[in-house]
């Protein structure tokens, strides 16, 4: 028994036969009603255009109700702040030393082996001097002896053996070292994470346990952040909570992410552009206020006490750049050496342009 193939049917219009067909294929899908003209948006019971709400960003919040892996997950996203895991150090350690050590029995082995040929060419044995002196003779020598002995363990499969296991050590080391070279999180981004952990329980004790091995802990921040202005401007935001404060450092995606009133995000590029202006400014004035300081001196016409003032003036600016520098930067050693060298012979380029007092 065979069933014949039901007639094709529209949702909007009935069936289709096969008179009215091309019909219907030739006219839209849509209803009259519902057509919209390419440059009319259409509006929706809020008023806001359909194309608009279809294009907000979507925004994950970090809601309460849902404890788990998700709830944590969401708000270790939320912020690069909170971004802090396990670095497992111990683990890979551990992992090193074992490949370490079956580095360690291969290269014996092959010494042995060597040694063996070594003995043999010292003895006279032609063939084992050439043995060591070509690879090719070698691994041929090794096909022969594994086709009459296949248990026989040959040089050529020692190396193979030690080629497979450096890779994998190879490996493990750059990725230890990649490890180790992030940054351990900060003391207040630290027990966020833990304050939150401890007071929301999104996980089982034991799973949660991982936030208490602090020493093991890494962030994925960039390290510049953990500067101790970024640091203060954070403390600012946080002590002080004003409405006005929330306007101008956060976002509306900021606002979004939670209804939770213990918790609160800044944007962190506001953030970034307030800090740098404090150092703009820090920076011009230790600029200016030397220049005028010595300025002032050339006005009182005693040369000898001038030069010496001018000398303690110098020091005294210097020593504080390098100071600010190195506090409210991350910057690195030989940086900060360069932008102090710069910085003093822009003073002593001043210092001698001092008039005489005649």
């Amino acid at each position: 028994m065979t069933l014949s193939n039901p007639p094709s049917v529209d949702l909007e219009k009935g069936p289709i036969s096969p008179a009215n067909s091309n019909k219907f294929s030739e006219a839209s899908t849509l209803r009259p009603e519902i057509k919209v003209k390419a440059n009319t948006p259409t509006r929706g019971k809020s008023g806001k255009a359909i194309n608009d709400l279809a294009r907000k960003a979507v925004i994950r919040k970090v809601e309460d109700k849902f404890r788990g892996y998700s709830s944590l997950s969401t708000f270790l996203d939320s912020d690069e702040n909170f971004m802090i895991y396990r670095r497992f150090g111990y683990l890979h350690s551990r992992v090193l030393l074992r490949i370490q050590d079956q580095l360690r029995k291969l290269e014996q082995e092959l010494d042995r082996y060597d040694k063996e040929d070594a003995d043999a060419a010292e003895k006279g044995s032609e063939q084992s001097r050439k043995l060591l002196m070509s690879r090719d003779l070698d691994e041929a020598a090794d096909r022969r002896e594994l086709k009459a002995n296949p248990d026989l363990r040959t040089r050529t499969q020692i190396l193979n053996d030690i080629e497979q296991c450096l890779e994998k050590y190879d490996s493990f080391i750059e990725k230890a070292q990649y490890m180790a070279s992030l940054s351990k999180p900060a003391a207040r981004d630290y027990a966020s994470v833990e304050g939150y952990i401890f007071d929301k329980k999104p996980l089982l004790d034991e799973e949660a346990s991982f936030i208490y091995r602090r020493e093991d802990l890494i962030t994925l921040r960039d390290g510049r952040e953990a500067a101790f202005l970024d640091a203060a401007t954070e403390k600012m935001l946080q002590a002080s909570n004003h409405k006005w404060l929330k306007k101008i450092f956060c976002t509306e995606a900021d606002l979004l992410k939670t209804d939770d009133l213990n918790l609160h995000y800044y944007s962190k590029t506001r953030r970034d552009y307030f800090t740098t202006s404090i150092i703009v400014f820090i920076l011009l004035a230790l600029l200016i206020l030397p220049v005028l300081a010595l300025y002032k001196l050339t006005m009182t016409h005693q040369l000898k006490v001038t030069y010496a003032i001018s000398i303690g003036v110098l020091l005294v600016f210097t020593l504080a750049f390098s100071g600010v520098l190195s506090v409210f930067t991350k910057a690195k050693r030989h940086e900060i050496f360069m932008a102090a060298a710069g910085y003093c012979a822009v003073l002593v380029v001043f210092i001698s342009n001092i008039p005489n007092a005649k």
